[in-house]
């Protein structure tokens, strides 16, 4: 997929720090090809006639599923738990050498309580020393889930939130946009 990025507190300089991981991130971020999303869903709503369920929406399931099998290739810790209780849902979707990224394809009211994942996992129990926030830009939510766009989370306001929370939001975040 294409993408741009926002650094938030140097997040670009300290994830070039282990420069071979910041790669591994970019390859797995290319290798999310739109026209296996659009195929894999497509099977996902023959799927579920099948079954007598209703169709998907959007296609954020599938692009959650396809990261999810990308970054377990590359053997990133899956669902790590920032504060190592079972009970405690605040888990980093991936983790590998205090790297913490997020996949966000979810509600936008969601923004906050996944950047103050992202700080405690940094400044309150140093799991991560750089987050990486990865969600669409805004005109890519109209393709991921038409009738939900205007309620998901985008890059525009995530990096809103990072530029007006500065002094609050300490924890060195890459924020990554996907287009499609």
């Amino acid at each position: 997929m294409k993408y741009e990025w926002y650094a938030h507190r140097f997040a670009d300089v300290i994830l070039n720090s282990d420069y071979s991981l910041k790669q591994e991130i970019e390859k797995i971020i290319h290798s999310i090809d739109f026209a296996e999303v659009l195929s894999e869903y497509e099977k996902e709503n023959d799927r579920r006639i099948k079954e007598g369920k209703k169709k998907a929406q959007g296609k954020q399931i599938i692009i959650n599923k396809l990261f999810r099998k990308e970054f377990s290739k590359y053997e990133w810790e899956l669902e790590k738990n920032v504060f190592n209780d079972p009970t405690n849902d605040l888990v980093l979707d991936f983790w590998k050498r205090s790297v913490g990224v997020d996949i966000a394809f979810n509600h936008r009211s969601f923004i906050g309580g996944d950047l103050l994942r992202l700080q405690a996992a940094a400044e309150v129990k140093n799991v991560i020393k750089v987050g990486v926030y990865v969600c669409p830009i805004k005109e890519f939510t109209k393709v991921v889930s038409p009738n939900d766009a205007s309620s998901m989370v985008s890059y525009e306001r995530v990096k809103w939130y990072l530029e007006n929370f500065y002094p609050i939001i300490t924890a060195p975040i890459l924020l990554i946009g996907l287009a499609g």
